[in-house]
């Protein structure tokens, strides 16, 4: 009997370790969704993890949909709940095809099939051009599970033929990103409910060289250049829709590095800039970037278009440690930006790494040193350093003699240093009791305006 694939249902699966975070909408799985509905699929997206669910209640909403194909987006935080899901569903007569993409997926390719053996096959790399092939194949075979040379050609794509994992060549990375459509924005009304803010992806990938960098890691598996951007009027053509359908006044930049390096992404900030200005364009935003992109007369011109808000991945106060990570920047450079953004009116985040395992207590304390030098900016990452599988970080690690994991998915190590390792404890045990507090805050606000909705008849689902 030839099965027609036309209703595909993409997961972005529960993962209750980040519950406290405010989550915000999931652009990857938006940009699948809106490439599919332009070829004339039937595409839902379920966010899981948006919506707290549960593995239960995500099977139920699978079960009820009856979708011919399922995609999950594969992180650290979800695999166990990705590898339950797939089991049940299987368990429970599910027959259609079932695929998966994301970081982990990009990073250990088929081992994840042999880890999840419900899995029929795994995108690696960029998804927008794989997918459409694969259910283009589907279909022209009639079965979620065709056989021969059926999917041979699909660059990107590892997929199972009876017993065998087989591993097509690498998908080369999209260099066009303005022939994309805009993301699908179906859990955008909810974002805007609970007072959290939309995200536009104005570029993808960065050329640093960091040595605990995922991303860097996951292009560097694929041919093309590492930063590719769009071009000014393409996104500022997003952010018209976004302000003309939702009435957006504030959004955030998603990008890796907003810049690149060089001057293309230069001149690409400017020709952004010039085109707000041309079309009379006014709301708040945010950027990412690396410290070597500030400059005095770019960065005074972007706050005057509206950005409110730069995020700077500063990592450390320890010159050997930069040095380590393949940072490219010295503490003085880091030093110098955050004063420089602070008179010129630009707040800054910082993503700050205060614990690595070859710290020295001594090291230690310089770091605290340095965040109070440079006034104690807000930091929207403080963590220890995490090494992510497939990293160039992992292989030091490894090579190191430190490395242990817990799952095939997960990386952690040893300290050198037991003062170190003792202070890392406590300040995990406070992030901890933070991040309850904040789950449950978090949870009231969204409780309370999703009944403040319910009240006025609106849905919240």
């Amino acid at each position: 009997m030839h099965v027609a694939f036309q209703k595909i249902m993409l997961i972005n699966p529960p993962a209750d370790l980040r519950l406290w975070e405010p989550h915000s909408e999931n652009l990857g799985l938006g940009y699948l969704a809106a490439v599919l509905r332009q070829l004339g699929y039937q595409v839902t997206i379920l966010d899981a993890s948006l919506f707290r669910l549960g593995v239960p209640a995500t099977l139920k909403c699978v079960q009820d949909q009856k979708p011919d194909l399922v995609g999950f987006r594969l992180l650290q935080v979800n695999m166990p709940y990705v590898i339950d899901l797939v089991e049940r569903l299987r368990r429970g007569g599910y027959t259609g095809h079932i695929t998966a993409g994301g970081p982990v997926a990009t990073m250990m390719e088929s081992e994840i099939l042999e880890l999840v053996p419900g899995l029929d096959s795994l995108m690696v790399g960029e998804g927008e051009k794989t997918l459409p092939e694969l259910l283009e194949a589907l279909n022209s075979y009639g079965t979620p599970r065709p056989s021969g040379d059926s999917l041979i050609k699909i660059l990107g794509l590892h997929y199972r033929e009876g017993d065998t994992v087989r591993a097509n060549g690498p998908r080369p990375l999209i260099e066009d990103l303005d022939a994309l459509p805009f993301p699908a924005r179906d859990t955008l009304p909810h974002i805007l409910r609970w007072g959290r803010l939309p995200m536009v992806i104005s570029s993808r990938g960065c050329d640093g060289h960091c040595i605990f960098c995922c991303p860097a890691a996951m292009n560097s598996k694929s041919p093309g250049p590492k930063w590719r951007p769009r071009s000014a009027g393409n996104v500022v053509d997003e952010i018209e829709e976004l302000q003309r359908c939702f009435n957006v006044s504030h959004l955030d930049f998603l990008d890796d590095n907003f810049f690149g390096r060089g001057e293309v992404g230069v001149r690409r900030a400017w020709d952004f800039i010039e085109e707000l200005r041309r079309r009379g364009l006014h709301f708040k935003f945010s950027i990412e970037c690396r410290v070597d992109n500030v400059e005095e007369d770019l960065f005074k011109a972007l706050r005057d278009v509206g950005c409110v808000e730069v995020r700077l991945g500063i990592e450390s106060g320890v010159q050997r440690i930069l040095d380590r990570y393949g940072k490219g920047t010295t503490v003085e450079q880091n030093h110098e930006v955050l004063l420089k953004l602070k008179e010129w009116g630009l707040p800054a985040k910082i993503g700050f790494i205060p614990f690595d395992p070859t710290l020295s207590f001594n090291e230690l304390m310089q770091n605290g040193e340095f965040l109070r030098s440079v006034g104690s900016p807000e930091v929207f990452n403080y963590n220890k350093i995490e090494a992510g599988v497939g990293t160039p970080l992992e292989r030091l690690f490894e090579k190191e003699g430190r490395l242990t994991k817990p799952k095939p998915w997960m990386c952690d190590y040893t300290f050198d240093e037991p003062a170190v390792s003792f202070t890392w404890k406590v300040v995990q045990g406070y992030v901890m009791v933070k991040r309850a507090a904040l789950q449950l805050a978090d949870g009231w606000k969204v409780g309370l305006a999703d009944l403040k909705a319910l009240l006025r008849g609106e849905s919240i689902r």
